[in-house]
């Protein structure tokens, strides 16, 4: 039984976590080379972390692959404070009722991240907003540590065109809950890019299930398959919507301050 909830708890952590368009450089009839922009598949003004979500429930990921891969942001930094979060199991347990409770608790225990701002732009930690049990209302919790970088790509997702921010999980452990334990024995990689959103920036990122070395490099069996998709706004007009619309009433153990990473404290990431 434990090891089932270990399972569940990951799948559902996972789940539930500038314009710059691609261009088609085609001949003009003097001889020069025009850009022909390509159209995003969704509007700004339509993107948010909840139609992202419907997009993934509906089955809908060529849109969400066309927007990772073709319409992302390049930033300078990666993001800092509290994000509201979303996310979709894409994971196939191969037990209908089992996969049914778990789609049931998405989005009921894990409700985002906090990034915490550092004296290195492109690097530093953070944790996630998880409710401290599945079932019961109990208070949303800071938990499930990973550090964080913004790099210019990475091979696990080689159709991006904008810059990328990793979250690596190999050392997730703060005060011993046993979500964190779990990740320690199911492990995840995260990926995401932001993209143009309602409220400003909204980040679409990828899970993916494999392992660590010591050194916290990350490797995968099946680079090609996910295990989920997420949806993180880090912006303040998300963050209330989120308690106006989609919260149940549960009580969150806030950080204030937010920790602030000076370089020193960051640890040794791989190549």
């Amino acid at each position: 039984m434990k090891s089932i909830l270990c399972l569940a708890s990951v799948l559902i952590f996972t789940i539930s976590c500038a314009h710059t368009s691609s261009s088609e450089r085609n001949p003009a009839q003097d001889g020069t080379v025009q850009e022909t922009v390509k159209t995003p598949p969704l509007r700004a003004d339509e993107t948010t972390i909840w139609t992202l979500q419907e997009l993934a429930q509906k089955g809908r990921l060529d849109i969400l692959e066309d927007l990772f891969n073709n319409h992302g942001i390049n930033l300078e930094k990666v993001p800092e404070g509290y994000a509201a979060g979303a996310g979709a199991r894409v994971f196939d347990l191969g037990t209908p009722l089992f996969a049914k409770a778990l789609d049931s608790l998405t989005g009921a225990n894990w409700r985002g991240k906090i990034f915490f701002p550092s004296e290195n732009p492109r690097k530093s930690m953070g944790l996630n907003r998880i409710r401290h049990t599945l079932l019961l209302k109990t208070s949303v919790t800071p938990m499930a540590s990973f550090v964080t970088q913004l790099l210019d790509k990475h091979p696990l997702v080689p159709k991006a065109k904008s810059n990328v921010v990793i979250l690596n999980y190999a050392k997730p452990n703060t005060k011993g809950y046993w979500q964190e334990w779990a990740l320690t024995q199911i492990q995840v990689y995260d990926v995401m890019v932001a993209v143009p959103g309602r409220y400003g920036p909204v980040f679409i990122g990828k899970t993916w299930l494999g392992s660590y070395a010591d050194n916290r490099t990350f490797n995968t069996d099946e680079p090609n398959r996910l295990i989920a998709w997420f949806f993180l706004d880090f912006n303040s007009e998300a963050v209330a919507v989120q308690q106006k619309e989609h919260w149940d009433g549960s009580k969150e153990k806030i950080l204030n301050p937010v920790p602030y990473m000076r370089a020193i404290q960051l640890p040794v990431m791989p190549d």
